[in-house]
């Protein structure tokens, strides 16, 4: 009976995309907070398919977006979360920014500037792909108590079109920020958000370029953590 009473994992999001109902523009939606901006951008929807999957369009405009963020913000690094997503683009990859993790609340973008890299939010770490800096796959982490910053995916692989990449991004109460791609460990950056900040899980797409209409599909979305934290009150923090 060990295993059924003594449960100390909690998924905080999960989503295999099999309904059209967990995604809309209304904040009150029971997973996720789908959002755009730009001309003929469209929020993730469900699209079917031989298996079903949620697509983004970032739609015509120079920087235009979409933007998916679950609802509920319960993932805090001093509970170790580790966020899983299949994610692939079914258009060109060029002339593109996507960015999958967790972020403190929605944005266009939790990274402003890739290269040198500046923010726009406080306490966010995601795995990112910018071609305004290159087409490289890495990390950027920012925090209340530390300032942003990136490390490079190595060994990381080429990012192509019409091709599911695994990724996992992990955290924990002392600022670690880990990601792997495909199983492959690609990297650490020890200076991320802050133990107690609540987080969400978070996906991007926006365009380089005018007219691109570059869209993220993501196959399933799955995090969990520690019900205890490692560090505070486990009902407050």
């Amino acid at each position: 009976l060990e295993a059924r009473t003594f449960v100390d994992v909690a998924e905080f999001v999960y989503d295999d995309f099999t309904t059209a109902r967990t995604i809309a523009a209304a904040a009150t939606t029971d997973i996720w907070n789908a959002t755009n901006n730009g001309a003929a951008a469209a929020n993730f929807v469900r699209t079917a398919g031989p298996n079903t999957f949620c697509r983004g369009d970032a739609g015509t405009d120079d920087n235009g977006d979409a933007r998916l963020l679950s609802v509920n913000e319960s993932a805090t690094a001093n509970r170790r979360p580790i966020l899983l997503g299949r994610l692939g683009m079914n258009s060109a990859v060029a002339s593109s920014k996507w960015e999958f993790g967790f972020i403190d609340a929605v944005a266009a973008g939790a990274v402003l500037v890739k290269d040198t890299p500046t923010s726009t939010r406080t306490d966010y770490a995601v795995v990112i792909r910018d071609t305004d800096d290159d087409v490289n796959i890495g990390l950027v982490t920012d925090g209340t108590t530390d300032a942003v910053g990136l490390v490079a995916g190595s060994p990381a692989p080429t990012f192509a079109t019409q091709t599911w990449y695994n990724v996992m991004i992990a955290l924990n109460e002392v600022r670690d920020c880990v990601f792997y791609i495909d199983g492959v460990f690609q990297g650490i950056r020890r200076a991320g958000p802050d133990a107690t900040t609540t987080l969400s899980a978070w996906a991007y797409i926006q365009n380089r370029d005018d007219v691109d209409n570059r869209t993220l599909d993501l196959d399933f979305v799955y995090g969990y953590q520690e019900r205890v934290p490692f560090s505070g009150n486990a009902f407050t923090t």
